[in-house]
């Protein structure tokens, strides 16, 4: 894969689909609080998640929404303003496709610059990387920076997927197994080049 587990951004701006799929996992949420990531999410996406009516809300939707509030109430997913000239300039480049919510999110990131736009839509990634320049993060890359630098265990993994796939109709299944064999890669690499380092020096 095209990415370093090693590293993901210490701070970034979440879309409505990575909210659900991070709190989809409570494994995943404790993980990502424990390694001291920060997210935060635009008034758009606020009202997408918590306030948008809906004419039939699932048990499932009912469960991430209130993890989402408790979240909130603990003081994590702050909003992070955007403004409405940011939102127009953004918009009027972007793909027609884009949510209102996505669109918010690459606006802030934009503009601020230090922080990272995740989302896990395609069309938005690819917007925000390769049109703008932005960080762009995703639930799956940020699921390999947690077994990366062990904030997840190896035993995790099945539970993980089954946590995941309980909230989601389109399971990230298939991504979150290729990030997880690639963290596991990439340690098994780094511990191997620092023994070799280790045996060289003493040898010296």
């Amino acid at each position: 894969m095209s990415y370093d587990p090693a590293r993901f951004a210490s701070v970034s701006v979440v879309d409505t689909c990575a909210i659900w799929n991070m709190l989809s996992s409570l494994r995943i949420n404790q993980a990502a609080i424990q390694a001291k990531l920060h997210f935060c999410v635009t008034p758009v996406v606020l009202y997408e998640c918590l306030q948008k009516p809906r004419s039939n809300i699932t048990t499932e939707q009912q469960t991430l929404m209130t993890r989402l509030r408790n979240e909130r109430a603990a003081g994590r997913f702050p909003v992070q303003e955007c403004s409405l000239d940011d939102l127009l300039a953004i918009s009027s480049k972007a793909p027609g496709r884009l949510s209102s919510g996505e669109l918010s999110c690459i606006a802030t990131a934009y503009r601020i610059r230090s922080i990272a736009v995740m989302t896990d839509e395609k069309l938005a990634r690819n917007y925000a990387r390769d049109r703008l320049g932005l960080q762009v993060e995703t639930t799956p890359r940020l699921y390999g920076y947690l077994h990366y630098h062990l904030h997840l265990g190896g035993a995790d993994h099945d539970e993980v997927i089954k946590e995941h796939e309980r909230f989601e109709r389109r399971p990230l299944t298939p991504f979150f197994n290729q990030t997880f064999h690639e963290a596991m890669r990439c340690r098994l690499m780094a511990n191997t080049v620092s023994i070799v380092a280790s045996h060289s020096s003493s040898q010296g």
